[in-house]
């Protein structure tokens, strides 16, 4: 990751409550509060080498489409592949729709959001919001040179959505 510049945490929510369509600034608490309270945030510009230290937010819905590795690239890979899982079809389904909308000329919002627990800001990132955007953006070859947001804490290797190799959503 490139480092831009460092940001509020205010601007960082407000982004993702514009991009999901929320009034409220309540919104997706069932993340937000599970998160370390001392994440530095900082604007981002992805390299070649981050994309395959970016993580999906796991849950048990990417578990077939991602083998079990909750890996963007290894998402981005099978999103073609037939599949009898309904998750996977639906997941499939809606990262389809997002490509066809970016191939007729549409925009989708590239400021995903991630946390990492690397001072260098190195990775792994998870993401926390715009995992079907991040495998979107994989597939279409633009996801390299878009800003994001990147929460730090060295708190993260103890957050909840990540724990182990891999990020782990409850």
């Amino acid at each position: 990751m490139q480092l831009l510049k460092q940001i509020a945490e205010h601007e960082v929510w407000e982004i993702w409550r514009q991009v999901e369509g929320h009034s409220s600034l309540l919104f997706r608490t069932d993340i937000r509060d599970r998160l370390p309270n001392n994440l530095i945030w900082h604007l981002c510009e992805v390299q070649e080498e981050d994309i395959d230290r970016f993580y999906i937010i796991s849950s048990d819905d990417w578990a077939d489409i991602s083998e079990g590795s909750f890996l963007v690239a290894n998402v981005t890979r099978r999103i073609d592949l037939p599949s009898s899982n309904q998750d996977t079809q639906q997941i499939a389904q809606d990262i389809a729709g997002k490509i066809a909308y970016m191939k007729s000329g549409g925009q989708l919002d590239t400021r995903l959001i991630v946390i990492t627990d690397s001072t260098s800001l190195y990775g792994p990132f998870t993401l926390i919001e715009g995992n079907k955007r991040a495998v979107a953006f994989t597939r279409m070859n633009v996801l390299v040179g878009s800003s994001v947001f990147v929460g730090y804490s060295p708190c993260v290797v103890d957050c909840i959505f990540k724990m182990g190799t891999h990020p782990i959503f409850y």
